[in-house]
Parts: structure tokens; sequence; C-alpha cells
């Protein structure tokens, strides 16, 4: 679907920064260092720490050695992400980064051990959702920017990593960058929203007034028109090319659900919650905090149009559901663009 037409909506939240904000500690989560002589290439010096991979800030990037050497462009970047315990998880999101134009693919594993280098037997078997073109589970994404990958069934693992190859064995002369790495669960809510939903778009402009009547404005919500860069620090609105209109302003949704099953909303017992527990409340609600964590949305769960993509978080701090028959309730979400 195109034109950010609202069909079924799908939510991605993040389950990394849903444990950290928890208590776990994000030293589990980790980039293999630079070690040439078993083919790892890290982050460059000065271009950034691990955790700034998973801050939910993706402008800020960090930058890998991967141009440094023709051993170092011939070399892997590891990614590991160790969560202490099996939990099943669906997708995988890598924002903000410059693939394309570092002649860089990647594929994503999944084991009971600690993913090493290679790690063949553990490949997931996954699918695009967008920018990522696959081939035999390896996927190049098409443009700078945004893509996201999901797995063809739900995996159930304490270790999953991914590995960052060069295309044709090595990557190009411009060092790779990303900026956010996000894994987790997708939900659907099982229903489509009421037709009398609100989509708005503000550039969050002061406009201020002199004494004369003369008025000045700021805006605030702005990117770019031209530059050399072909990525954007707002999230699935990449502008590609460095000739390109880029989009400008914060987008939110006011959606209304009618006739939702309870058992969509909210568990049996919320008491023996777990990561497990496929509901509204427990996959999305609770893993973002309500509007603490950031995640991301689309109108239509089917697209493969990145405009359809928006990196958001609830702009609301509290979830009602009002019941309109045995069982049966609506609720209603605010939805706003975060940079």
């Amino acid at each position: 679907m195109t034109h950010q037409r609202i069909v079924s909506p799908k939510f991605y939240t993040d389950i990394i920064n849903s444990m950290i904000a928890r208590g776990y500690a994000s030293s589990n989560f980790t980039v293999q260092a630079t070690n040439t002589g078993n083919n790892f290439v890290g982050i460059k010096s000065g271009g950034g720490v691990v955790q700034e991979l998973f801050d939910m800030n993706p402008q800020k990037r960090v930058t890998f050695d991967t141009s440094a050497s023709a051993d170092a462009k011939a070399d892997s970047v590891l990614i590991n992400l160790d969560f202490g315990t099996a939990i099943p998880l669906s997708y995988v999101a890598i924002l903000n980064h410059n693939m394309k134009t570092a002649d860089a693919e990647f594929f994503v594993c999944a084991n009971t051990s600690a993913i090493v280098r290679d790690n063949s037997g553990a490949i997931t078997a996954s699918s695009e959702v967008i920018n990522a073109d696959e081939s035999s589970n390896v996927f190049t994404p098409d443009n700078d920017g945004d893509s996201i990958i999901k797995f063809d069934s739900n995996l159930n693992f304490q270790h999953f990593g991914i590995q960052i190859d060069g295309t044709s064995s090595e990557f190009s002369s411009t060092d790779l960058k990303i900026g956010q790495i996000m894994i987790g669960m997708a939900f659907e809510i099982g229903v489509s929203p009421d037709l009398q939903f609100t989509r708005s778009i503000t550039y969050g402009n002061d406009v201020m007034e002199t004494p004369a009547g003369k008025r000045f404005s700021s805006a605030k919500f702005l990117e770019g028109f031209t530059s050399t860069d072909t990525t954007s620090g707002q999230p699935f609105r990449s502008k590609g090319t460095n000739t390109a209109l880029r989009f400008g302003g914060r987008t939110r949704y006011e959606l209304s659900f009618s006739f939702v099953n309870d058992t969509a909303l909210t568990s049996s017992d919320i008491s023996t919650n777990n990561h497990a527990s496929f509901d509204f409340y427990n996959a999305v609600w609770n893993k973002t905090n309500g509007s603490h964590l950031p995640f991301i949305f689309t109108p239509d769960s089917a697209s493969s149009t990145v405009g359809d993509y928006l990196y958001a978080r609830f702009a609301q701090n509290e979830l009602q559901y009002s019941q309109v028959a045995s069982n049966v309730f609506s609720t209603s979400l605010s939805i706003e663009e975060e940079f």
C-alpha cells in the first residue's frame, strides 16, 4: 500500500531498550572489536561507542573502520545480542545506515550460544519488509537509510547476532555507518481502526510578532534541501539521493479502535506475563513503558513502501479501554513521530 493509507496498523517495539529500561545491563549487547587476524573489523576510533547503536537516537551514527585497509574491507562486522534467556523475536531493523554507499550486506543468526563469525548453521530464514533485497537469507539494501527484515517464523533464542560484510566480499572505500539497531516482536491489534482517524503534520513553528504587527517565524522540524549525504536523521524519510527534496514536519496519528476482543488487548492473567504474552498491553504498551520508548509504526502491516513507516512514540501517558459489549472494548491511541 502507499499514500500512508490506514489498513491494519503494526507496531515494531524494541526489546533491547525495553530490557535496559527495566535494569538489564547494556553490556550484554556488544560489537566484536577489530581483530584483523580473526577477520573482524570494529568501531572506528572516534567513531562512537557500542551503546550508541542502541540508544534510540538514530541521528547519531556509529562509524565502523571498514575502509581502513584492504584487510579491513574484507573483514566482518559482528554485533552480538545476549538476552540472558530465550525470548521470542520476529524482526530486525537497522536505521539511518549507509549500507548502499558502503557496499554492505547483512544476515541475522540465532542460537543457544554466542554467535560467531560465519555462524552458518544459525542463520535465520528471513524475508524483506523494506529496503533489504534478499538472497539466501542475506540482505542487501537498495538505498542508504533504513531497513527492516522479518523472520519467517518467530524465533525463541537467547543469542542473536547481526553479521555485516562487504558485497562481493569487500566493503567500499566509505566507512560503514549505523544509527540504530532494533530487534523485537512486531504486533498487529487484529482489527482496522475506525474510519474517523486523524493524521496531522506540524512544523513546530514559533511565530513571533512585533508591536507593529510584523511577524517572524522559526521552524523546528525541517530537513535540509540539499546535502552530499544520502541519509537523513529522520528515519524512513531518507532522501535517497542528494538532490531530492526531503520531507519535513512531524507526523501524528490519532486512531480509535472499536469492538476489540479483550484477548487482543490483555492477557488472561497479567501476573504471569512474560515475553511470550502476545496481546497489546504486553507486546506494545508494556514494552515501550507507555510513552517512554520509541518504536516503529506503520498504518499498513503489509506495506513495502518506506514512507509508510514512522519512527514514533505514544503521545499519551495513559492507556484506556472502554467496554462496549461483553468481552469487547474500544480504545484510542495517539502516535507521534520521533526524531
